[in-house]
């Protein structure tokens, strides 16, 4: 070494030890806690079993516990009744525990005076099956829904009427007051009062927010939206921070009160009625819960500007999308509207990071969330109007709503369902504990934004002995965060408990302080809780995050992470997962089965698994401590199909084969570069895809009665350099089109999903 290096090496040290230091944060529960109020909200109920609804300003408890519901919404016109029992029976494995839906007027009644209740329609129908699942229901009754709906779901002869729509005009109320009729009339007896699942209704939608477009304009024509006149100059289209001062409030106001006294009148009586509360909406005061939302990646607005969603706040005292129209501490904090996919529409297609949605997720329940819910969480088709026209408004592609949602339009799960299964399955065995425990935050976290990528994003949910250390490292939008390294102090229950922290890019976190376990206490651990089996509790392992376990009176332990992982301490046994088979583990009855395949649950002892164009199926079963690995097979197939090319931009797929006893239902791949893709079957558009740069799948049991007769027709347009929408896509999708437009249909396949039924 020579001695100019000599010279620097002192330096070098130095440098590499400030860079391997730790940066340390400190956060103490409050000396006092928060104040819960009781008894002044109308709100709750009980059961003819003797079970009880019951709501706090700060949770809700049902059967006298706390709970944290998870809301997934569902829109049965949107997905064919004969697979609505298979598709919430993937919910309700997902971790949902309370199915939104929304009765779309124009669907119901679409000519005036004759409703429609029968075949994807049947309300009365998808709700009892809810009930028969185990399920919770909101029943979203509108009149006005949104929901990318044509109108927003009002009828377009009410277009016709001498009446201002959304207000208490004696007209429009004598029209609501039918749909409100019918409406009550098929879910008579479904109530939680009766014994049934409706434990929910939700009048209006975004009322003195958000409006939609009268579909009733000419070309280049701003319209109207769907809204009083007296209130078009505050309303507008998504959800955003409204800006505008609400001089007509009260009107807005009596409106809310009309609607909810003119359901309870036809006997809608729930322990619960929610409104939308975001941006200055009207809500119900004290009978009603005002809910928020999130989204990340709005379509319409700038669907590249970062969003404050990956920063923690304490939401029970400044919600999102603030400001608001009611006291915030009055109520529990419930974002059951979370974007965690988003409808996309024709010139803006955002393509959104599953890593994404857990991560707000994470942040909501840090900021003190006490619902989380999914707009949407099971994707659909919207149907068609009896002229074969679309139901859809402007811009939104013609049926398609698959939303990127977790469960998409044909029901296979994406990426995000797992990844939101796992905090699901956190909320179901320790939401009870997390409820009760108030949000505290760093000093200094009202600096933070989006741009920062340096300063720890964390929170703490305490109740003063115990709590939880909620933590992010990511950012939409922003693809140079790096990996962080720090240490938390924690003031709690008398003394202070360092956590050391290492969190990848990305990546988000759940940690326990002083969490119980039988006669353990776990001061810390860096590992995530995920879910328990009597005695036994499993977690995982968070990206880039060192396992230990450290235990009241210094027992520590360091395990590796895996199923051979676990230890005994104090009558309990610990297993620590690895994040992918965290995300494979699934509780089903007393035992966890861990498989890469779509779950169907049966019952406590049978599941169906599905994989999509693989025969072969593996899972692990862990049962009394032990994990057992076992493999199967079911017979392949090689579906018979023909395709015709007719010029560039016409395809026809000729299949007549019905699922085998091997075949849950055969999917329809297309692989193509191009701008959009229509699909056509006996005159009418039956499917659109706008291209994100990916396959489009299709699920094909829909649609074959139809193939039985004449063959699936596609439309396809070619991708211009002029697209409005190339910005929004993900840069490397993108092909050259110095040359021109393109068009390129690379592959058309038929891909069986295969299902196999297993019984413990």
């Amino acid at each position: 070494m020579n001695k100019r290096a000599l010279a620097l090496l002192p330096a070098l040290l130095l440098l590499g030890a400030v860079a391997a230091a730790q940066t340390v944060y400190e956060i103490a529960a409050p000396a006092q806690p928060m104040s819960v109020r009781e008894g002044h909200l109308n709100l709750g109920g009980s059961s003819p079993s003797g079970g009880s609804v019951s709501v706090n300003s700060f949770y809700m408890s049902i059967d006298g516990k706390p709970v944290l519901p998870v809301l997934g919404e569902f829109h049965y016109c949107r997905y064919p009744r004969e697979q609505w029992e298979e598709q919430l029976r993937k919910m309700k494995a997902g971790g949902v525990t309370v199915v939104p839906t929304y009765v779309f007027w124009n669907v119901h009644e679409e000519q005036e005076g004759q409703f429609d209740w029968s075949g994807n329609k049947d309300l009365r129908a998808f709700v009892e099956l809810c009930g028969k699942l185990g399920l919770w229901s909101i029943v979203r009754i509108g009149p006005f829904d949104h929901g990318e709906m044509r109108n927003g779901g009002l009828p377009d002869w009410l277009f016709t009427k001498p009446l201002e729509v959304r207000s208490n005009d004696v007209n429009y109320l004598h029209y609501t007051g039918l749909l409100y009729d019918q409406i009550a009339a098929q879910i008579r007896g479904l109530y939680y009062r009766d014994g049934g699942p409706i434990i929910g209704i939700q009048v209006e939608n975004e009322h003195q927010h958000s409006a939609a477009s009268w579909a009733l304009r000419y070309p280049l024509e701003e319209g109207d939206l769907t809204t009083a006149t007296y209130d078009a100059s505050i309303t507008m289209v998504g959800v955003s921070v409204q800006d505008k001062q609400i001089t007509t409030a009260e009107l807005g106001d009596l409106h809310m009160r009309t609607l909810l006294q003119m359901a309870k009148d036809r006997g809608m009586i729930a322990p619960i009625y929610t409104a939308t509360g975001w941006g200055n909406a009207a809500v119900l005061g004290y009978d009603g819960i005002p809910v928020t939302a999130g989204y990340p990646y709005p379509v319409w607005g700038d669907p590249g500007a970062k969003s404050e969603f990956c920063l923690f706040k304490d939401l029970h005292k400044q919600p999102d999308y603030a400001p608001v129209r009611y006291n915030p501490e009055d109520y529990p904090s419930f974002s059951v509207e979370m974007g965690a996919g988003i409808q996309i529409i024709y010139d803006k297609r955002p393509v959104i990071d599953p890593k994404g949605a857990e991560a707000m997720i994470v942040r909501c329940l840090g900021s003190g969330a006490n619902a989380i819910g999914y707009y949407m969480y099971q994707g659909g088709t919207s149907p068609l109007n009896r002229a074969g026209t679309d139901f859809l408004s402007d811009a939104n592609p013609k049926v398609s709503y698959d939303f990127q949602a977790p469960l998409g339009e044909y029901g296979l799960e994406k990426p995000v369902y797992r990844k939101l299964r796992l905090l699901h399955a956190f909320l179901a065995d320790f939401g009870g504990r997390l409820a009760p425990m108030e949000t505290v935050l760093p000093e200094g976290w009202e600096r933070l934004t989006p741009e920062d990528r340096d300063a720890l994003r964390f929170a703490l949910r305490t109740d003063g002995e115990s709590g939880f250390l909620f933590l992010v490292n990511f950012q939409d939008h922003d693809d140079g965060r790096h990996a962080q390294r720090a240490r938390v102090d924690i003031k709690l229950g008398g003394r202070t408990l360092r956590v050391p922290v290492e969190l990848a890019k990305d990546a988000a976190a759940i940690l326990p302080l002083n969490f119980r376990m039988g006669s353990a206490v776990l001061e810390y651990a860096t590992a995530q809780p995920l879910m328990q089996l009597g005695n036994q509790y499993f977690f995982f392992a968070p990206e880039g995050m060192p396992t230990e376990y450290c235990f009241a009176g210094g027992r520590r332990f360091r395990p590796v992470p895996g199923l051979g992982s676990t230890f005994k301490y104090k009558g309990i046994r610990v297993t620590t997962l690895t994040r992918e088979q965290a995300e494979q583990a699934l509780k089903i009855g007393d035992k966890i089965l861990f498989t890469d395949a779509t779950v169907v649950p049966e019952d406590d002892a049978r599941v169906t698994l599905l994989s999509l164009g693989e025969p072969r199926f593996r899972y692990t079963v862990f049962a009394d401590g032990k994990p057992s690995t076992h493999e199967a097979s079911v017979p392949a197939v090689s579906p018979r199909f023909e395709t015709k090319k007719v010029g560039a931009r016409r395809l026809t797929v000729d299949f007549k084969e019905a699922p085998s006893g091997s075949v849950q239902e055969y999917f329809l791949r297309l692989d193509y570069t191009g701008d959009v893709a229509i699909g056509f079957l006996q005159n009418r558009v039956v499917a659109d895809n706008l291209w994100q740069g990916g396959d489009w799948l299709i699920g094909l049991n829909r649609f074959r009665a139809g193939m039985q007769q004449e063959p699936l027709g596609f439309y396809f347009r070619p991708l211009s350099a002029r697209a409005p929408f190339l910005g929004t896509l993900p840069p490397e999708v993108i092909p050259e089109l110095s040359g021109g437009p393109v068009l390129d249909i690379r592959e058309v396949k038929i891909v069986p999903q295969y299902k196999l039924t297993v019984t413990f």
